[in-house]
Order: structure tokens, then C-alpha cells, then sequence
């Protein structure tokens, strides 16, 4: 759609202050950012499709949940309370044994729902059943980073997997993107880290993987392989000779910290998600100092369980706050930069800014709200006080995908409730029989 947004406030990245104006997108890319003067009479002969009036309300570039698994919002309430470990050996891993590529499309459409209900427009997703994750991101039309999600577990044909979705989902559309990588240091074995390391090599792809997560993941790690932490036993193995993608980071030291740096990895924080399941704190202040540009993931809704970027946000920010008992550490423009330019630069799409060229990926936000008043730093009241109520309507590629209460995502709201439901009831049937039977 050719839309116009008009009679707006504008925050066309993080480094800069609002200003009034109006917007225009043409064949889903951003045509038109103009500032507008008080007082100043626009006319505009142009033709779209709509024409908006934001009645003084917020335009700002959507969301990018830079690590999540979105299928896995099937999960949600059914594994809380528990450890790490325990969550995903005990409860994950037996119910996913069971699912099938139509129930990662109807999970993934529901976090899709939540998704843009919530301002994200961008995601990076590591779970199974690739093909399923791109329908439903095609037919609500977000931007998708495919992130390989398999372990030794999945079988002996890995690679060859990795390879064939590289080299499809690379080629279908600039706003698609795959990055070949491994769930993590701890679930798979040396031969395979390697073949994944030598496919990243000879294609010059980037990576991807779960890292530093747990104090347990980092003592175990030292121990197998003669006190390297994962970051530096990855590094030994050429893993991320071309950079990529680290989830988590929680437990990684100034080396680690150093180390990741100078070979281009963006570490994604997940705090929610962390803080539930009792991980720990990512050092997100060391890394900035460093000079990295930390990313935002909301995790999957199986832990964490909101798809908040809103929420990871505030605790980006405070949670650095709490930590070093410094008020100061990672203010709210750092968070502001983590959820939207970070996410969209770390996956090589051109958005996370409202600015000529890029993908019109973009969120209408309520400055009417009691929560958003006064307005002496919008920047700050999104961070701190803001929420997905907030939220009046999300574009994504210049499709309107939510409308206060509508979604527009390709299926209907109800029938995506409906088959996640009969779906989740399925798996922990079978999940249970097979526990039975075992």
C-alpha cells in the first residue's frame, strides 16, 4: 500500500529527538520523512491508497526481537517455575518430539498475533520446521531471519540441511535472511561445531548460536575442553570467523566480552526470559563500554512468557541499573538503539530507522495515554513507561498488520486461538503416553 502518515511526531532513530512531520511509503519502503514547522500549511498532491492522521501520536520504527522461538509460544504456562536444565530436558525436549510442521505454522502465527500486537515487525527465529516459520511470517508480511536451531540429537544429516535451507532462504527476498549456527555448545558434539564452522567458512555466512547462558554451561564447557570458555572454544573451532549472532551472554567475562568484539558478534539479550528461569544478568554495561551494540530477544514465550519488547527494554536498562548500583548504566536510548536499530543492523536489514530507503517497518504509539504524560522525554517514557498497550497500529514492509484490535496477519485471530489450542492438547497427550510407555 501507498500510505501517508500526517500530523505526527516523528523519532526517526534513537540519537535524535522527536519532531512533528509526516511520513510516506511507496511499495513497502519509506519515500518521504519530512519535518514539518509549526504553523507550516503542507499540501500534498501525491495519491495513496490512505491517508492517516496520527493526531499528535508517536511514529517511530517497529521492534526488532533479534532471538526467539516463536512455535514455542504453544508452550506457554505449561513448563514454569523450573531451572534451565529441568525446562528444557524435562518438559521442551519430550513435547517437541511430537510436533509437527502444521503446529509450528498455527504456534508461530500466534506469536505472529503477539508480535504485532506488541510493535515488532522484525524477528529472528531458531526453531524447526523452517519452511513453516517463512509461510507465516510471508502471509503477516514481518521481516524474518531464520536461525538454524539443530543439535548432535537431530541426526547425522545436519549439515545438509543447513546447506539446502542457506541456500534457499538466502535468495527468496531481501527481507529474508538465514544464518546457519547450532543450539549450542553444550548439545552438540566437536565434528559437528566444525562442519558448521566450515560452512560458514567457504559461504561467508554468518552464525548463530545459544551462548554463555548458564553458570553450568560455562563450568561444564571448561571442563570438557581444558578451561576454554564457549566463546573461546567456538573461536578455536573458526566458529565465528565471519561474526554472527550469540544469544544470551549472561555469563561471559571481560575476554569473552573482548574476544566476541573482534569477531563481529552481536550479543542478543534475553532478560525476561533470564530472569525466570534464575540464569543471571547479562553484562550488557561491559559490553557497551567495549563498544559493542547489543541486540533485544524476547526468548521463547515457553520461558519467558511475553513477547514484550517493551518489558525487555525496561529490564535492559534497569537490570545494568541493579547490577553495578549505578543509575546511569545503560540509559534509556541504549535500550531504545538494542530493540530497534541493533536488532535490524545485527540481521542485515535495511530498518530500525524511519528514514528514506528502508523498509517502512514502523509503530504508531499512544501519546494520549495517562502512561505516556507528561511528555518531558517520550524517548524515556518508552523505555520506562510505556507498553504494548501503547500500541495503535504496526506496519510492516507498508502492510498494516494491526489496527487498534485488528490484526491483518493472513489468518483469522480466532482460528489461530482455536488451532493452537487443540494443538498443544494433542502434544501433551502424546507427550504423556510416550512418558508411559518409556
Amino acid at each position: 500500500m501507498n500510505l501517508r502518515f500526517y500530523n505526527a511526531k516523528i523519532l526517526s532513530d534513537p540519537d535524535h529527538a522527536p519532531f512533528c512531520g509526516e511520513l510516506h511509503v511507496r511499495d513497502g519502503l519509506i519515500s518521504c520523512v519530512r519535518q514539518i514547522k509549526q504553523g507550516e500549511q503542507i499540501i500534498c498532491n501525491e495519491s495513496f491508497d490512505r491517508e492517516i492522521d496520527c493526531e499528535n501520536n508517536l511514529l517511530m520504527s517497529g521492534f526488532c526481537n533479534a532471538h526467539a522461538h516463536s512455535a514455542m509460544c504453544l508452550f506457554r504456562g505449561i513448563a514454569d517455575d523450573l531451572s534451565l536444565e529441568d525446562w528444557l530436558f524435562e518438559r521442551i525436549f519430550p513435547l517437541e518430539k511430537y510436533l509437527t510442521s502444521e503446529d509450528v505454522y498455527w504456534g508461530t502465527m500466534l506469536q505472529i498475533a503477539e508480535y504485532v500486537r506488541s510493535g515488532i515487525t522484525c524477528f529472528a527465529d531458531m526453531y524447526y520446521f523452517e519452511e513453516s516459520v517463512y509461510n507465516a511470517a510471508m502471509s503477516a508480511g514481518l521481516c524474518l531471519a531464520l536461525c538454524s536451531p539443530y543439535s548432535s540429537q537431530n541426526g547425522s544429516d545436519i549439515l545438509s540441511k543447513i546447506a539446502k535451507n542457506y541456500y534457499l532462504y538466502s535468495t527468496l527476498s531481501d527481507r529474508v535472511r538465514y544464518f546457519p549456527g547450532l543450539h549450542a555448545e553444550y548439545t552438540c558434539d566437536e565434528k559437528l561445531l566444525e562442519q558448521v564452522a566450515d560452512f560458514a567458512a567457504e559461504t561467508g555466512a554468518r552464525t548463530n548460536i545459544h551462548l554463555s547462558e548458564t553458570l553450568k554451561e560455562v563450568g561444564d564447557c571448561t571442563v570438557r575442553h581444558g578451561g576454554l570458555t564457549p566463546p573461546q572454544y567456538l573461536h578455536k573451532l573458526g566458529f565465528f570467523d565471519n561474526g554472527g549472532l550469540a544469544a544470551h551472554c549472561v555469563y561471559v567475562d571481560k575476554d569473552d566480552i573482548a574476544l566476541l568484539n573482534q569477531c563481529g558478534v552481536v550479543p542478543v539479550i534475553n532478560g525476561g526470559s533470564n530472569l525466570k528461569l534464575a540464569s543471571g544478568i547479562a553484562p550488557v554495561a561491559s559490553m557497551l563500554s567495549a563498544g559493542m551494540q547489543p541486540a533485544i530477544g524476547t526468548d521463547g514465550t515457553a520461558s519467558n512468557n511475553a513477547a514484550s519488547v517493551f518489558r525487555e527494554m525496561y529490564l535492559y536498562s534497569c537490570l545494568q541499573k541493579q547490577a553495578l548500583k549505578d543509575a546511569r548504566a545503560a540509559g534509556a536510548e541504549k535500550a531504545l538503539a538494542a530493540a530497534t536499530v541493533n536488532g535490524y543492523d545485527a540481521l542485515g536489514f535495511r530498518g530500525g530507522r524511519l528514514k528514506k530507503g528502508f523498509f517502512a517497518d514502523m509503530i504508531l504509539v499512544d501519546l494520549h495515554a495517562p502512561n505516556m504524560n507528561p511528555q518531558s522525554d517520550i524517548k524515556k517514557n518508552l523505555v520506562y513507561s510505556a507498553d504494548n498497550s501503547n500500541v495503535l497500529m504496526t506496519v510492516a514492509g507498508g502492510k498494516i498488520v494491526y489496527e487498534r484490535g485488528l490484526f491483518h496477519i493472513g489468518e483469522s485471530i480466532d482460528l489461530i486461538y482455536s488451532e493452537c489450542e487443540r494443538r498443544i492438547k494433542r502434544l501433551l497427550r502424546r507427550a504423556a503416553y510416550g512418558k508411559e510407555r518409556s
